[in-house]
């Protein structure tokens, strides 16, 4: 990530560090005057601790934004289509799913969804390409929605199976360019991004496993 003033802890350093250097480096040296030079040594010494401090500082600052980042698309993802999704499954109603050429009301029982969960961007777009291929796009209706949602999916037999991953996911080298700035760059960094991403999304899955019905999600690493 490109360096940003907005992730150094500028104000700290002018408010607290400085002066705490001055404050502790005078008191050191009043008691142990021997071991500093001079006050000036002990102040040096002090204040390159606390620009170490804030390099650390900084880059906790980073991490931090990255995995709240992650975090919040993973909420919204889990919230607008797993938790969702995972909702209607638990319904014993007929499902409508209208195909391209048909439409067919199926039962949650026959129905199975796999959810892709990737571990870096190359994986994403593997899986993303795979699913594009091998299924059609499918509007859902359920009675108690009052505007269906697409999803991707293929029958087999009289089954009904759903392929999903999380597409919100791409939108992160909006936010992070530096870190997505080429392949390279993008192969190493998302794999920590999407981590913090499938962590949350763990943490959701036991928080509303009363809610949806967790045993025909089946996530899977990719």
């Amino acid at each position: 990530m490109k360096l940003s003033l907005k992730f150094f802890p500028v104000k700290d350093l002018f408010y607290s560090i400085f002066p705490t250097v001055g404050t502790y480096g005078g008191y050191i040296n009043d008691i142990t005057p021997n071991l500093f030079p001079s006050l000036w040594v002990a102040i040096c010494i002090g204040l390159i601790g606390s620009i170490l401090l804030a390099i650390f500082f900084y880059f906790d600052n980073v991490r931090s934004y990255k995995k709240s980042l992650a975090e919040i698309l993973a909420i919204g993802y889990f919230m607008n289509f797993t938790g969702r999704l995972g909702k209607l499954l638990k319904t014993k109603r007929p499902i409508e799913f209208s195909f391209p050429n048909e439409t067919m009301n199926i039962t949650s029982d026959k129905i199975s969804v796999e959810i892709g969960l990737p571990e870096n961007l190359n994986s994403l777009i593997k899986y993303a390409d795979q699913v594009e291929q091998h299924t059609d796009i499918v509007y859902v209706r359920e009675l108690s929605m009052s505007e269906p949602f697409w999803l991707r999916a293929r029958r087999e037999n009289e089954r009904l199976v759903i392929f999903e991953f999380p597409r919100t996911l791409f939108s992160l080298s909006k936010y992070l360019q530096q870190d997505f700035s080429n392949q390279e760059n993008a192969a190493r960094n998302s794999k920590k991004i999407y981590s913090f991403f499938n962590k949350k999304i763990e943490q959701l899955r036991i928080e509303y496993s009363n809610e949806i019905s967790g045993e025909r999600l089946n996530f899977k690493s990719i």
